[in-house]
C-alpha cells in the first residue's frame, strides 16, 4: 500500500493500567507509531484497580482518547435495593457484560475523532465484548473495516461464573456472530482459539483468521540465579478456579528428599485463595510455599530473572489460551514449568520455542520428573526460539491483517466509483 491507513483502536483498557487487558495493544500501539501509522486510541477512563493504579513499564503512544460509560455497573452500596438492581442487570446484561453501557461513549468518542482523519482501519479488542460492540459501530458509522481481536473467547466458551441459561447463551452467540459478520478480519491470539473460532463460525472466511500472540520486549539479563542455596520457583500468575499447586509442592517435597542441600521453595506473588491454602495446609505443604504481595513489574521482573524457574498455571476454563505471564517469563530468560490439561494450549507453546516444559496439573510424577531435569541436570541448557514473540516481530505479522483488510477496502471503494452512475 502507499498510504498507511489510520487505526482506531477500541481497548477498554490501555496503558498505565495494569490490568493484563490494558498491554497487548499498548505495546502494539507503540510498535504501530515507530512504525509511521497514526494510531488513535479509545479507551476507558483510568481508575484504581485490585492491582493498583498505574504500571510504568507499559508504554503509553498513538493519541489516547479516554471515555466514560454514562452508567458503571455493579451499583455500588450494599442497600437491598441495589442487591435487587445488581441481581437483576447481572442476568440481563450477562450476553455482553457490565461494561456494555461504556460501548455507547466509546462509539461517540471515535466518531468525534475519526471523521477528521484519513481513512482507516478499526481494531476492537476483547474482552470486555462492550470493545467488540463499540468496534462494530464505528466501522459502519464510518464505513471502514473492522478487525475484531480476540484476547479471550465470548460466545462458544462457557464460563462458569457466566450466568447465562440456554436463552442468554444463544442470544450471546447470535450477538457475537452478526458483529463477525461485520468484521473483515479477525485475529486471535493461540492457534487452538483459531481452531475453536473456526468450528463456532464456519462462515467467516479462514483467509481473514490471523494469530497474533502476546508478546514481550527483549530485556538485558542484568540478574542470575543463585548457584549454591535455596532454589526459587516464581509464580506471577494467579490461581483461581481449578488452579491449584498441591500436585507440584508433592513434586517439591519428594524432590526436596533428595536435595537437602538446595531445597526448593515455591515463591508466589500475590494472594493465594483461602481455599487454596486451606487445602495446601490439610496436606502439611504449607513449608515449601511462601506468598508475596504483588509488586510494580520492574522490581518483579528482577525476581524473575534470578529465580531458577518460572511457573505457570493453566485452568481447565483456560486450554485455548496461554497465561500473559509466561511473555514476561520469556523475557526474563528462565526456564519455564507449565501446569495444565492435557489438551491446553501451553503444551504445545513450550515445546515449539524450548522455553520450558508442559506437564499434567495433577501429574505428581511428571511434575517431580521435570523438576529434577530442569533444576539439577548437568545437561547443557537448550536455546529458547522466542524471538518471534518480541513484540516488533508481533506488530509486523499484525500489520499483515491491517494491509490485506486495507487493500480489500481499497478495492471495494474503487469498484464503487467505477460504477456507472444512472
Amino acid at each position: 500500500m502507499s498510504a498507511k491507513p489510520t487505526l482506531v483502536i477500541v481497548s477498554y483498557d490501555f496503558a498505565p493500567s495494569p490490568l493484563v487487558g490494558a498491554k497487548r495493544f499498548s505495546f502494539l500501539t507503540r510498535e504501530f507509531v515507530r512504525l509511521g501509522y497514526d494510531v488513535q486510541v479509545i479507551t476507558n477512563n483510568p481508575g484504581d484497580t485490585p492491582h493498583g493504579s498505574e504500571d510504568p513499564s507499559v508504554p503509553l503512544a498513538g493519541t489516547i482518547h479516554h471515555c466514560a460509560a454514562p452508567f458503571e455497573f455493579p451499583l455500588e452500596g450494599r442497600g437491598v435495593l441495589r442487591k435487587i438492581a445488581n441481581s437483576i442487570l447481572r442476568r440481563v446484561l450477562a450476553p455482553v457484560g457490565f461494561e456494555y453501557f461504556w460501548a455507547r461513549a466509546a462509539t461517540r468518542k471515535a466518531l468525534e475523532v475519526a471523521r477528521k482523519l484519513p481513512r482507516g482501519v478499526v481494531i476492537a479488542t476483547s474482552p470486555p465484548h462492550a470493545a467488540l460492540i463499540a468496534g462494530a459501530r464505528i466501522a459502519r458509522k464510518l464505513r471502514w473495516p473492522l478487525i475484531l481481536d480476540y484476547r479471550d473467547p465470548w460466545s462458544a466458551y462457557d464460563w462458569p461464573q457466566w450466568p447465562r441459561g440456554w436463552f442468554m447463551h444463544w442470544l450471546t452467540a447470535r450477538i457475537e456472530a452478526r458483529l463477525v459478520r461485520a468484521s473483515a478480519a479477525r485475529v486471535l491470539n493461540t492457534p487452538d482459539m483459531r481452531g475453536w473460532f473456526e468450528e463456532c463460525f464456519a462462515g467467516a472466511s479462514p483467509s481473514r483468521n490471523f494469530v497474533v500472540p502476546n508478546g514481550f520486549d527483549a530485556a538485558p539479563g542484568t540478574q542470575t540465579p543463585a548457584t549454591t542455596g535455596p532454589i526459587e520457583i516464581v509464580h506471577a500468575g494467579e490461581i483461581h478456579g481449578s488452579r491449584t499447586l498441591l500436585s507440584l509442592l508433592r513434586a517439591v517435597e519428594r524432590v526436596n528428599t533428595r536435595h537437602a542441600a538446595r531445597p526448593i521453595r515455591v515463591i508466589t506473588y500475590g494472594a493465594l485463595p483461602a481455599s487454596e491454602w486451606e487445602r495446601i495446609r490439610e496436606a502439611r505443604l504449607d513449608p515449601f510455599i511462601e506468598e508475596r504481595p504483588r509488586i510494580p513489574f520492574s522490581a518483579l521482573f528482577a525476581v524473575l530473572q534470578r529465580a531458577h524457574a518460572l511457573l505457570a498455571v493453566v485452568s481447565e476454563h483456560m486450554i485455548y489460551s496461554t497465561p500473559y505471564e509466561i511473555h514476561d517469563y520469556m523475557a526474563a530468560g528462565r526456564p519455564i514449568l507449565g501446569l495444565a490439561p492435557r489438551d491446553a494450549a501451553l503444551h504445545e507453546l513450550l515445546e515449539d520455542s524450548r522455553a520450558g516444559h508442559c506437564v499434567e496439573a495433577g501429574d505428581t510424577d511428571g511434575i517431580e520428573a521435570t523438576l529434577e531435569r530442569t533444576l539439577f541436570s548437568s545437561a547443557p541448557p537448550v536455546r529458547a526460539r522466542v524471538d518471534r514473540f518480541r513484540w516488533s516481530n508481533l506488530a509486523q505479522n499484525y500489520l499483515q491483517a491491517v494491509e490485506a483488510v486495507a487493500e480489500d477496502d481499497q478495492d471495494q471503494h474503487r469498484s464503487r466509483m467505477a460504477l456507472p452512475r444512472l
